[in-house]
């Protein structure tokens, strides 16, 4: 039985950890819900829904990603959310999925997609940390993950993980796959 644990022990070191380990936000992949195709991934809510949903288009990991775009307005926006309840104020939550540019509705001009995190309070927005953002420059053939680190504020009780795209002055949209939340 020592050999065994001692085995796995220098496999973990010698590999690195699981994908997902320790993260803290549920349906990190999109799996779930398998076949609704332009459905809010379970867990998962989001706006402007009739431009965001699960898709068999492009994945990194699975079956699915969840494919995110914008109505044709120039100052629209719109996105996928998961809501934390369990903010710890003053830890760190490090935030990171991986994207990938549209092959048949790619970004363009200044649209643009971003990581944030809203910080809430009774349920009421109290601040926002943005995250990177990423343009048409996105690979439309290579995953790229995109990262962002912030510190809840002393009086935040619960937060939400944003996934969000802004059309300004362009369009397309992209797929997000492969979320990760660690709270430190």
């Amino acid at each position: 039985m020592k050999c065994i644990l001692g085995a796995a022990a220098i496999m973990l070191t010698l590999c690195g950890p699981v994908y997902g380990e320790g993260n803290i936000v549920p349906n990190a992949s999109f799996e779930e819900l398998k076949g609704f195709d332009g459905e809010n991934p379970a867990g998962w809510w989001s706006w402007n829904s009739d431009y965001n949903g699960l898709t068999t288009e492009a994945k990194r990991t699975g079956d699915q990603s969840v494919s995110i775009s914008a109505e044709a307005n120039t100052e629209t926006h719109s996105g996928v959310l998961y809501r934390y309840r369990n903010v710890v104020p003053g830890k760190t939550y490090v935030f990171s999925c991986f994207v990938l540019n549209s092959a048949n509705n790619p970004i363009t001009g200044g649209a643009y997609g971003q990581l944030s995190i809203e910080w809430l309070k009774n349920e009421k927005e109290i601040e926002r940390t943005w995250g990177v953002t990423w343009g048409p420059d996105v690979s439309m053939t290579d995953w790229k993950q995109v990262e962002m680190t912030a510190v809840a504020p002393a009086d935040a009780d619960a937060c939400n993980f944003v996934i969000q795209f802004f059309r300004k002055d362009g369009s397309g949209g992209y797929y997000a796959d492969d979320v990760m939340v660690e709270e430190k």
